[in-house]
């Protein structure tokens, strides 16, 4: 008696299986795709994750190039402190121009609409 039997797949080159009506061959195979196909469907991911798996991997395989290149992980984490720390001071700077621009940009708007109001009113 059997308890653990393993589960045998149809192989078209078996003799067993090709020796038979031509139907059961074009049904086999028609069952074979069928169930690719249903398979690719069932695992198919999203595409955001798998962008994210592979940014965080670069990103990964970046801190680690970095790293051997300094000789150790605390200098190469230093290095990319200071590169993060430049850029924000980047961004932060960048950030304070456009908004004295944009403070700038409002008022003018505001006095034009006052002169226009003003000059509506008069006339």
């Amino acid at each position: 008696m059997q308890f653990f039997r393993h589960r045998t797949r149809l192989d078209p080159d078996d003799p067993a299986l090709t020796a038979g009506p031509p139907d059961r061959r074009e049904a086999f195979a028609a069952g074979k795709r069928e169930g690719r196909r249903e398979e690719r469907a069932r695992h198919r991911g999203h595409p955001l994750i798998g962008l994210l798996v592979a940014l965080v991997a670069v990103a990964g395989a970046a801190m680690l190039a970095l790293a051997v290149h300094e000789g150790s992980f605390t200098r190469g984490g230093q290095v990319v402190d200071q590169n993060i720390s430049a850029a924000a001071g980047q961004a932060q700077s960048a950030g304070a121009g456009a908004l004295a621009k944009t403070g700038e940009a409002i008022s003018s708007a505001g006095a034009s609409i006052q002169q226009t109001a003003s000059n509506a009113t008069s006339k």
